[in-house]
């Protein structure tokens, strides 16, 4: 039955609690990809591929543009990953805030920190596949990346509904963080100073 919640004890109906949006799933308004890990629907409204693009443009391309310009183009690289490490922590980045988007998880809250940074990393894999991890999603029911699926988010459009919820990482996401700033930079120092042993 739409719209009730039952008691996984006993089954017995539980009566909803006046305001509070219901979290139960029902199939005519959702699509089983869209649920949270709890069986409830994914908080906000799906963000459209227009939208996702403008955002992706604005983040890599435009801020890339400006990055280019000599002297005003490092203040700007700097302040804007600095603002992207804030921004990290209620699943939002450059693009995202200008355009209005944010990441939620699967567990029906925002992308914390380290989930998104881990997004970030897996978002690589997407682009190096000949791209084929981001334009598969105009295609995908949800739009979602192959990074998406891998993290288990979903973009969707910012608003009172989604702004306020709690931003939180899983702990693969956590490992994954601190492996990428400790092993990967190792690895890029060693590779590097063998590049130079071999060119010498």
């Amino acid at each position: 039955m739409p719209g009730v919640n039952f008691c996984r004890e006993c089954g017995n109906p539980v009566p909803a609690v006046p305001g509070e949006r219901a979290r139960t799933y029902d199939p005519s308004g959702y699509s089983p990809s869209s649920l949270t890990s709890d069986g409830g629907a994914i908080p906000g409204q799906i963000a459209g591929m227009s939208n996702r693009t403008g955002a992706w443009l604005i983040t890599s391309v435009a801020v890339s543009m400006i990055g280019s310009i000599p002297f005003l183009g490092w203040i700007v690289q700097i302040a804007a990953f600095i603002w992207t490490m804030f921004l990290y922590q209620r699943g939002q980045d450059v693009g995202a805030r200008i355009v209005g988007l944010r990441v939620v998880r699967d567990t029906g809250e925002l992308a914390g920190f380290y989930h998104m940074w881990t997004r970030g990393l897996a978002a690589l894999v997407s682009f190096f596949a000949l791209g084929a991890g981001f334009w598969t999603a105009y295609f995908d029911n949800d739009n979602q990346t192959w990074h998406d699926k891998w993290l288990g988010t979903y973009v969707v459009k910012a608003g009172s509904e989604v702004d306020n919820l709690p931003g939180t990482s899983s702990s693969a996401a956590k490992t994954w963080f601190w492996i990428s700033i400790t092993v990967f930079p190792f690895a890029l120092v060693v590779g590097v100073v063998a590049l130079i042993l071999l060119l010498a």
